[in-house]
C-alpha cells in the first residue's frame, strides 16, 4: 500500500529543495510561465511580474462564460506572488534590477535585446549579480538569422515538422492538441535552472540558460530525426499507428476504440490468442515486427474483424490480464474522474477568487513526487499586481509615499 502524499506545513517539517531561492519571473504565455511554476513546486519564492494594465496576455485565453483568469493560466501559474510593473518605465526598470540583485533566478521570455534596451538583459545583471542564474526562451534562439522572429507552439510544430508526422496517412496535417513544444521548453529550461544553481554551489557563480521553442521541438522529434538520417527516407504521417513496431496503433470495437501496442514477440502472441487467432502469429506475413510492418494494412484489417466483437472496455480488461498493453481511448471528463490518479493524487483544488467571484478550481499538480511530496505548499494564482506594495516595502525598503507616488505615475499598480 503506498502511503498518502503530504505536504511539508508552512511551520515545520523538512525545507523544501528550493526552499530560500527567489525567482525573478519575466515571463508570459505558458513556456515561461510553466518554468516558474515548477520551480514554485519545489518551494521557490517565485515573484510574477506583470504589466499594470494588461497582466500576463495569458490571463484573457478564456470565453466569456468563465468569470476567473483563464483556466490555462490558472494552470501554470500557482504558488507565485504578482509584481506590477511597468518595465518600459525607467522607475519600473529600476525596481526589477534592484530585485535582480537580491535574486537567485530570473526566467524572461521577451524577444532578443528587448530586456538589454531596458537594462535588464544577462550581461548587465549578471555583472550586477555575479550568483545570478538569468534564463531566456526564446522562440528560436538568440543567434542565427531567425533570432528575432517570434515564437508561438502551433506555428513551430508546422516549422520543426511536427504536423508533418501527425494525423493519418493521405489526410491533411494536424497539430497536437496539447501545447507540448512549450511544456517541453518550460520543463528542460527549469531543469538546467536546477543544474546552474547545484553548480552555483560548488563554484559560486550563477551563469546563463538559454532554450528555444525550436530547440524544444526538434528534441521532440529526435527520434524521427534518427531514423531520417540512418535511412534517407521522411517520417510520413501514419495516424495512431507506430513507424518501427505492429501493431501498434488504435482499433475500433464493438463500441469505442482501443490502442493496443506489442513491444515484442511474446506480446504479439499472447494478442493473437487473446483474440482467437493463434494461427496469424505463424503466418509469414507477420512472423517478425518486420514483417509485421511490411503487412501492417492486412494485419489491422485481420484483428479489427475480430475486436469488433467486443467493446473496447471489455477487451481492454481480457487484453490487460493476459499481460498485452491496450487502452480503451478515453475521454478527459473519463481521466479526471479516474481512480488512479485519485490515489495517486495528481489533481489539486485551488481555491481562485477574483473580485466577487469565488471558484474551486482543479489543476494538475507536480507530475512527480520527492519523498512522497508534489508541489510544496500551493497556493493560487495571484490577481494582477496583488503582492506589489508588500514586496516592494519588505525586499526594496520603498515606504507608502514612495509607493503612492509610483502608482500615481502608472509605474505600478
Amino acid at each position: 500500500m503506498t502511503r498518502p502524499r503530504r505536504r511539508p506545513s508552512a511551520g515545520g517539517g523538512p525545507p523544501a529543495p528550493l526552499d530560500g531561492v527567489r525567482v525573478l519571473d519575466l515571463t508570459r504565455n505558458l513556456a515561461g510561465p510553466l518554468c516558474t511554476m515548477l520551480l514554485a513546486d519545489y518551494g521557490a519564492e517565485v515573484i510574477k511580474v506583470e504589466h499594470p494594465a494588461r497582466g500576463d496576455e495569458m490571463r484573457r485565453w478564456k470565453s466569456h462564460s468563465w468569470p476567473l483568469a483563464s483556466p490555462a493560466f490558472l494552470a501554470v501559474n500557482r504558488s507565485k506572488r504578482s509584481l506590477a510593473v511597468d518595465l518600459d518605465r525607467p522607475d519600473g526598470a529600476a525596481i526589477v534590477r534592484a530585485l535582480a540583485v537580491g535574486a537567485d533566478v530570473l526566467v524572461e521570455n521577451f524577444r532578443c535585446g528587448s530586456l538589454d534596451r531596458r537594462g535588464l538583459g544577462p550581461d548587465e545583471l549578471c555583472r550586477l549579480n555575479p550568483k545570478l542564474v538569468y534564463a531566456s526562451i526564446t522562440g528560436f534562439g538568440s543567434v542565427g538569422s531567425l533570432r528575432d522572429r517570434p515564437g508561438y507552439d502551433p506555428i513551430m510544430q508546422a516549422y520543426a515538422g511536427i504536423i508533418s508526422v501527425t494525423g493519418d496517412a493521405g489526410g491533411p496535417p494536424v497539430r497536437v492538441a496539447q501545447s507540448i513544444i512549450d511544456i517541453a521548453a518550460g520543463s528542460w529550461c527549469a531543469m538546467a535552472i536546477m543544474a546552474g544553481l547545484m553548480r552555483r554551489t560548488i563554484t559560486g557563480v550563477g551563469g546563463r540558460v538559454e532554450t528555444s521553442l525550436l530547440e524544444a521541438a526538434v528534441a521532440l522529434s529526435g527520434m524521427q530525426v534518427a531514423m531520417f538520417a540512418a535511412t534517407g527516407q521522411i517520417p510520413q504521417r501514419m495516424g495512431s499507428q507506430h513507424a518501427i513496431s505492429a501493431p501498434n496503433e488504435a482499433f475500433a470495437t464493438a463500441e469505442g476504440h482501443l490502442f493496443i501496442a506489442t513491444p515484442n514477440e511474446n506480446h504479439f502472441r499472447r494478442l493473437c490468442a487473446v483474440l482467437g487467432c493463434s494461427e496469424l502469429a505463424d503466418d509469414k506475413r507477420f512472423r517478425s515486427n518486420a514483417d509485421r510492418i511490411a503487412n501492417r494494412s492486412d494485419l489491422h484489417t485481420l484483428l479489427e474483424a475480430r475486436l469488433m466483437q467486443r467493446s473496447a472496455s471489455e477487451w481492454e480488461v481480457v487484453l490487460t490480464e493476459a499481460e498485452v498493453p491496450a487502452s480503451r481511448v478515453r475521454s478527459i471528463d473519463e481521466v479526471v474522474a479516474d481512480p488512479q490518479l485519485a490515489a495517486l493524487g495528481l489533481l489539486l483544488q485551488l481555491h481562485c477568487q477574483q473580485g466577487e467571484e469565488e471558484r474551486e478550481v482543479t489543476v494538475v499538480d507536480l507530475p512527480v513526487t520527492l519523498d512522497g511530496v508534489r508541489s510544496v505548499r500551493p497556493t493560487a494564482p495571484p490577481g494582477v499586481g496583488e503582492d506589489t506594495d508588500k514586496l516592494l516595502e519588505t525586499l526594496l525598503g520603498y515606504d507608502g509615499d514612495a509607493i503612492s507616488r509610483l502608482r500615481a505615475q502608472g509605474v505600478i499598480a
